[in-house]
Parts: structure tokens; sequence; C-alpha cells
């Protein structure tokens, strides 16, 4: 009967040697069909990942294209186009404030380099002292020695 429970008991630990090795076997699989989702998953979310990507560098350059063609149009609504290629604005503001500032300087060169009459010039000490007929003043002024 020793003999018999011996053998029945290798039987036993045997048979549940078999069951947990059954058992791992199907885990593994289990685990393993799991494994595969999971990595088809992830290659599915970093293609729609790289896309996104993708599409926002598009977005970004179809919007800065966009904020180039509004400063030409500022620049040339204020009849600055000239300067269209050298002025780097970042905003509004600053594009704004440049506007202002080229205006200004377009004034002031206008102002200086608009038409001057020349009756309206001022004339000289040597000018007038020669108008004048006045030698002694006229080489008075070439010499600087003015009253």
């Amino acid at each position: 009967m020793s003999d018999e429970k011996v053998t029945q008991t290798q039987t036993e630990t045997t048979q549940e040697q078999q069951q947990d090795q059954q058992q791992q076997e199907q885990q593994q699989t289990v685990d393993m069909k799991t494994y595969l989702d999971l990595v088809a998953k992830m290659e599915k979310m970093q293609t729609m990942l790289d896309n996104e990507a993708e599409r926002q560098k598009e977005i970004e350059a179809k919007q800065n294209e966009l904020w180039q063609k509004q400063v030409q149009l500022s620049l040339k609504e204020a009849g600055l186009e000239q300067f269209a290629s050298i002025v780097k604005v970042s905003d509004e503001k600053e594009l704004k404030d440049v506007i202002k500032k080229l205006t200004s300087i377009v004034n002031d060169l206008k102002i200086e380099m608009g038409y001057v009459p020349s009756e309206h010039k001022q004339m000289s000490a040597y000018e007038q002292a020669k108008k004048q007929g006045n030698t002694k003043n006229m080489i008075k002024a070439l010499f600087g020695m003015n009253n």
C-alpha cells in the first residue's frame, strides 16, 4: 500500500506540475496577446502623434505666412512698403511701434529735403556783400571777419 501511495502521490504531484505548467503556458499566451495588442496600439498612437506634429508644423507655417502678409499690408497702408524687407516684428504692438517710428523718420526726411524757394533762401554774408558790390565786406566774409 505504501508503494501505491507513493506512486499515487507522485502521480498527483506530476499532474499538479502539469496543470501548473499548462496554466503558466495559458497565462503566457494571454500575456503575449495582450503584449501584441499593446504594441499595436502604441504604434498606432505613435503614427497619430507624428501626423499631428506634422499638421501642427503646417499650421505654424501658414500662421507665419499670414502674419508676414499682414505686416506687408500694414506697411503698405502707411506708405512704407519699401521697408517691408527689413521690418521683422513678432506681434501687433511691435508692428504699430515700428510703423509709428518709420513714419516719423520719413516725415522728418520729407521736411528736411523739401522744396525751399530760392527767394526765401537765406543769403550768406558774402552773397549779401557781393549783391551790394561791397568788395571790402566780401573779403571780410571770406576770412570770417564779420562785424
